[in-house]
C-alpha cells in the first residue's frame, strides 16, 4: 500500500512539474512572439526546464526521506508501527509536521 501511494505521489509530482513548466513558458514565449521573431515554444529550453524540474524533485523527495529517517531515530519510540499499528494520531500529526516543515525549508533552498 505504500509503495502504491509513493509511486503515486512521484507520478502527480511529475505531471504538475510537466504542465507548470510548460504553462508558464508557454506565457513567456508568447510575450516574446508578440514581435514575430521567436517561436511560439523553444523544445530545447522546454526539455531544459522538465529535465531539470524532475532532478529537483527527486532530490527534494530524497532529502524528506532522509529528514523522516533522522526523525524516527531521533523519537524514543517506532514512528512507523507507531502510525500504522498502533493508529497514534498524535505520531502521524508529528510526522507531518516535520514533513510539512522539511518541505518549505527544501523548498526555499531549490527555489
Amino acid at each position: 500500500m505504500a509503495k502504491k501511494i509513493v509511486f503515486t505521489t512521484f507520478i502527480l509530482v511529475a505531471v504538475a512539474i510537466v504542465a507548470f513548466t510548460l504553462f508558464s513558458h508557454n506565457a513567456i514565449a508568447q510575450s516574446d512572439a508578440a514581435s514575430g521573431e521567436v517561436a511560439m515554444v523553444d523544445f530545447k529550453v522546454l526539455g531544459g526546464f522538465i529535465i531539470e524540474g524532475i532532478v529537483f524533485s527527486i532530490v527534494g523527495l530524497i532529502v524528506l526521506m532522509i529528514g523522516y529517517k533522522v526523525f524516527d531515530m531521533a523519537t524514543p519510540y517506532d514512528l512507523n508501527r507507531q502510525i500504522a499499528e498502533e493508529n497514534n494520531t498524535a505520531a502521524g500529526i508529528a510526522v507531518a509536521g516535520v514533513l510539512v516543515s522539511l518541505g518549505i525549508i527544501v523548498a526555499a533552498a531549490m527555489g
